[in-house]
């Protein structure tokens, strides 16, 4: 199984229901085909870089999840079919070890110096509390 990402965006005068309807349908395909999703974010309506029939504004929303090829090819479909969405385009995110050793990497390091932070914080606090 492959890790996959859909952007969705979806014409801005649809009903809030509507919306609801096109990422339950995406969502139902996926988990109908043995696919786990991970997370659905909506991020809302949002202008548009460019106009797309002639519309500058669109709703957007993301799925992620874990499928086989044919069920991601298969919400594909379903969104292409729908003519309440504008675009949608669907993106495998390759995660190697190193990738993840990375990422891992960063994050020790960004915590790291949150930590640094924080003490030096600390430490102007206490010289101000002891100085008054």
């Amino acid at each position: 199984m492959n890790r996959y990402e859909t952007v969705c965006i979806v014409r801005p005068d649809v009903a809030e229901d509507v919306i609801k309807g096109i990422i339950q349908k995406a969502t139902s395909s996926l988990e109908g085909s043995g696919a786990t999703v991970t997370k659905v974010d909506e991020w809302g309506r949002r202008r548009l870089s460019y106009p797309i029939q002639k519309k500058n504004e669109g709703y957007y929303f993301v799925l992620d999840y874990m499928s086989v090829p044919a069920a991601s090819k298969e919400v594909e479909r379903i969104l292409q079919l729908n003519e309440d969405v504008l675009r949608q385009q669907t993106v495998r995110i390759i995660t190697t070890k190193k990738a993840v050793k990375a990422k891992a990497d960063a994050e020790a390091r960004a915590a790291k110096l949150k930590a640094k932070a924080e003490a030096k914080a600390g430490a102007a606090v206490k010289v101000e509390g002891g100085q008054a």
